[in-house]
């Protein structure tokens, strides 16, 4: 217990200072190509890391008070029996896509295409002040998403809810890796490749919404706990969301950059055909005949193996006030 607390705290630390670190490099090439006016980002990346401490202590105080709460109703009996209680949530996942949200959409995504929109071409020469740095510098953000997901999650090893987040973070670690390796033909010279302005922005887009979709990952990892799963609906969203917005387009524009302008193959092109056929897979297997059940009295989707007995657990949780409400109002007419 000792050893995850000690890990949780570390993983937060260092997720903030990550944060802080991208924020001071991103802001550095900006001040570097004297744009002062969007030194404002500055102000930006200080409202990020103040959301981000208020989301992880936000979510610390709601799991410790639905631990309590979960506690106590165990301790209630019925029979001489622990009474119990419908899944809940595990750890502190279920807040966390608050704070990725906000670090994508106040400062990542604007500092990136303004930097990339106006600037990456400047920055061709390897120094280490110039395009290497910028790239560790978004090679942050991959590892900011492992440590806020590790960093709040309780799932015991080898356990499906942990199975299932290990899934879900490499995949999306990967195609992180995958938009800023997609970012790097910007480095070179405009005249030198003459990539039309259309192709440019398709480029910084796709990468830039492919900062967003995290915050769908997040989201799914929420209802993951003790058997219960995400809808059908929601699990289809997710892997069509991979499929049109990650993967094919950013394979087509490789596909384009190598028959059109004579660039190298990158291997993350095997990577998006690949995902493609997986994320297919799982929508395949999402509407087959072990897609998830919807449990008819709390409305929560379960797997096809652990509905019945959910059922059963959940029908008696709610059924029990109506039975001791029913015998309070019998005793005294007796």
């Amino acid at each position: 217990m000792a050893c995850s607390l000690s890990f949780e705290l570390v993983g937060k630390i260092v997720c903030m200072i990550l944060l802080v670190l991208q924020g001071v490099i991103l802001d550095f090439y900006l001040a570097k190509e004297r744009d002062f006016k969007s030194l404002g980002f500055i102000a930006t990346d200080v409202i990020v890391v103040a959301i981000w401490v208020g989301v992880m202590f936000m979510a610390k105080r709601k799991f410790l008070s639905k631990l309590k709460m979960r506690k106590r109703k165990e301790k209630e009996k019925t029979d001489g029996k622990p009474r119990k209680t419908p899944s809940d949530y595990a750890d502190e996942i279920p807040y966390v896509f608050i704070a990725w949200l906000a670090y994508v959409s106040i400062t990542l995504v604007p500092e990136v295409a303004v930097i990339f929109k106006r600037y990456a071409a400047e920055l061709r020469d390897a120094k280490i002040w110039h395009q290497n740095l910028l790239k560790i510098a978004l090679c942050i953000t991959p590892m900011l998403f492992l440590l806020l997901v590790n960093s709040h999650h309780d799932a015991r090893p080898y356990s499906e809810r942990r199975v299932y987040i290990d899934k879900i973070s490499a995949g999306v670690t990967l195609d992180l890796l995958d938009s800023i390796d997609i970012l790097e033909v910007l480095f070179i010279d405009d005249i030198e490749l003459n990539l039309p302005v259309g192709l440019e922005n398709a480029i910084i887009a796709f990468a830039c919404i492919n900062f967003f979709l995290p915050t769908l990952a997040l989201m799914e990892l929420r209802a993951i706990t003790k058997g219960q799963v995400n809808s059908t609906a929601s699990k289809v969203l997710y892997s069509i969301s991979y499929i049109c917005l990650v993967n094919v387009p950013l394979g087509a524009i490789r596909i384009i950059l190598w028959t059109n302008y004579e660039q190298d193959v990158s291997v993350f092109i095997g990577k998006n055909l690949i995902a493609s056929a997986i994320y297919s897979f799982d929508i395949y297997e999402s509407c087959g005949p072990q897609k998830p059940e919807q449990c008819p009295t709390c409305e929560k989707h379960f797997s096809p193996d652990r509905i019945d007995g959910h059922r059963i657990e959940c029908t008696s949780t709610f059924s029990e006030p109506e039975d001791n409400a029913s015998e309070m109002l019998v005793s005294p007419v007796t």
